[in-house]
């Protein structure tokens, strides 16, 4: 294990934030796919909240979720296994916070369109910067 340097975890914590928006936007994606052919469920981005509202959705949500742990999981041989560790830990431990940060936009709820916005792209950056940072001291 080598020592968490401030340019490691400067590079963590950007990475994760990219990784929960390519999540977010997934799950948005599919969210609109699932709305598309079956009118009554309604637009989600967190899987938690999607298994109490629509459950088709949810778990829908969470499979993707799956995939996308699974998508930086396999590595076959030694040398790649050393040098994608940190990318394989960062991918997990993003897609595990997406599960309890995508939670924030529905802690406040108001009626304005711009405020959910923002909570989402703030439980992103609060997921990356999290995923990151134990990315990096673990």
């Amino acid at each position: 294990m080598r020592p968490a340097t401030s340019r490691l975890l400067g590079w963590n914590i950007i990475a994760g934030i990219g990784y929960s928006f390519i999540l977010t936007i997934a799950m948005f994606i599919i969210s609109l796919v699932i709305k598309a052919f079956y009118p009554p469920t309604s637009i989600q981005v967190s899987p938690i909240i999607s298994l109490y509202i629509s459950p088709a959705l949810g778990i829908i949500q969470l499979i993707l979720l799956g995939l996308f742990g699974a998508f930086v999981s396999p590595i076959r041989t030694s040398v790649a296994e050393e040098s994608l560790k940190q990318v394989r830990k960062l991918g997990i431990y993003t897609v595990i916070g997406y599960l309890g940060f995508s939670l924030l936009p529905y802690l406040f709820v108001v009626p304005y369109l711009q405020t959910y916005i923002g909570l989402v792209i703030a439980f992103n950056i609060l997921n990356g910067a999290f995923s990151g940072t134990l990315t990096s001291v673990l």
